[in-house]
């Protein structure tokens, strides 16, 4: 699959005369699927020759460390340079070794019913991600998995070289089982571009170029009953004449190496927030906010006990939320240096668009937005609290939105606090 696309990005490069770095002997490829979609879209790595990664786990903080070209660090460096984030528990059996939950958002459940499997070059592995060792030139795949039910990965193989605007042209769709046998993607429905088929018996398909780039995504359903197994490739359409319009292919560009053999710790993770509801314990796990990688939402949709009713589960998330800021606080308090904060800046919940989130706020501050801390989201932040001030003006409201940068975040907020819900009516009545 991606030999295929990196065999037209060598000959794109050529054509361009650009540099292709992309092709290196050291890198493999790494993706991720989940149950309902693609959770790290595939892309060519950097496999270190030396270094390693440390993971600490988010609950207790019991550490284990991993050599970079291991299956484990490989994919926490890889998620790391792409900006996904990933959730682990740290088990120690005698030896310490880490067990993936989450990646991106898709988490493995609590009562195990699927749990997250790594192959490499379409075989299941036999031992621990930790000690899958990645050589220069595998396929990796991260993939649900069902105890007992034996998988089945698609593989979607498309034309090296583009095709005119309109041009037919063919794709094949392969199947691999646990030990890598290769046999035909009949019955697999394929998409492209609005254009939807189904794969024959021979697991081919033809479809109709389109201008630029698109995906072809092949999707079944997964044999344990958990969603579906999919996989994509490239395809580009060009007008007549001007194969050099469709230029590189996107997905061939390498991630960039994130602490290349050096040790570095983790910034991803999960952290606990349990309260009693009812006589019952409610438990959630979100995203750890370890270099401010992503907002800390607790949404009400996390919450999947039946019986509670939808206002139930908004409080109770709410509570949850209180609940983590506390403890992330006391965490920081005892030492945890990831979790420290500025002085007079502390964890503490605040609702946003219909959820609480844990946010690093000043007392008296009310959150208004919040994003990850790019120099584009900062940017945006900035242009929001203008258009903030002038509502405040408008209304005649006596206070004052800003635009902070805390902890890797880019938020707004407003001074005093209570000023938040005239301003929200205000805003309301303006634009109905």
């Amino acid at each position: 699959m991606i030999d295929a696309r990196f065999a037209w990005a060598a000959a794109c490069a050529a054509l361009l005369a650009t540099p292709a770095a992309v092709l290196a002997s050291d890198t493999a490829s790494i993706r991720a699927e989940g149950p309902d979609g693609t959770v790290l879209a595939e892309r060519s790595a950097n496999v270190p020759t030396g270094g390693t990664t440390t993971l600490v786990d988010p609950v207790d903080g019991e550490t284990t460390v991993v050599p970079n070209n291991r299956g484990t660090s490989f994919l926490v460096r890889a998620a790391e340079a792409a900006g996904v984030s990933i959730g682990f528990r740290v088990y120690n059996f005698g030896t310490p070794s880490a067990l993936i939950t989450r990646i991106g958002p898709v988490s493995s459940p609590l009562d195990w019913s699927w749990s997250w499997k790594l192959k490499v070059n379409h075989r299941e592995t036999s031992v621990g991600s930790d000690d899958v060792v990645i050589s220069p030139g595998d396929t990796i795949l991260w993939m649900p998995s069902v105890y007992g039910v034996p998988d089945s990965e698609l593989d979607v193989v498309a034309p090296i070289a583009p095709r005119a605007i309109g041009e037919t042209f063919g794709i094949r769709v392969d199947r691999y089982d646990d030990n890598a046998v290769r046999t035909a993607g009949s019955a697999v429905t394929v998409t492209y571009a609005g254009q939807t088929v189904t794969t024959g018996a021979d697991g081919t398909a033809t479809l109709i170029s389109v201008p630029g780039w698109s995906d072809v995504v092949a999707t079944a359903p997964h044999p344990g009953g958990i969603g579906n197994i999919r996989d994509s490739a490239r395809a580009c359409g060009f007008a007549p004449g001007r194969p050099e319009e469709c230029g590189m292919d996107p997905l061939a560009v390498r991630l960039p190496d994130v602490a290349p053999n050096a040790s570095i710790a983790s910034s991803v993770g999960l952290v606990r927030a349990s309260i009693t509801v009812g006589g019952r314990a409610i438990t959630v796990e979100v995203p750890m906010p370890l270099r401010g990688r992503a907002p800390v939402a607790i949404s009400p949709d996390d919450i999947r006990d039946e019986s509670l009713t939808p206002r139930e589960r908004r409080d109770a998330a709410g509570r949850l939320a209180s609940s983590l800021a506390a403890d992330l606080n006391a965490r920081a308090a005892g030492g945890d240096t990831s979790l420290a904060l500025p002085s007079g800046v502390s964890w503490q919940a605040a609702w946003l668009s219909g959820s609480p989130y844990v946010a690093p706020l000043r007392r008296g501050e009310s959150l208004m937005g919040i994003r990850t801390g790019g120099p584009r989201n900062t940017a945006a932040i900035r242009r929001r609290v203008r258009g903030l001030n002038a509502h405040l003006n408008r209304c005649g409201i006596n206070a004052t939105a800003s635009a902070v940068r805390r902890h890797g975040y880019a938020m707004t907020t407003v001074r005093p606090a209570r000023v938040r819900t005239p301003l929200v009516n205000c805003i309301t009545r303006r634009e109905r």
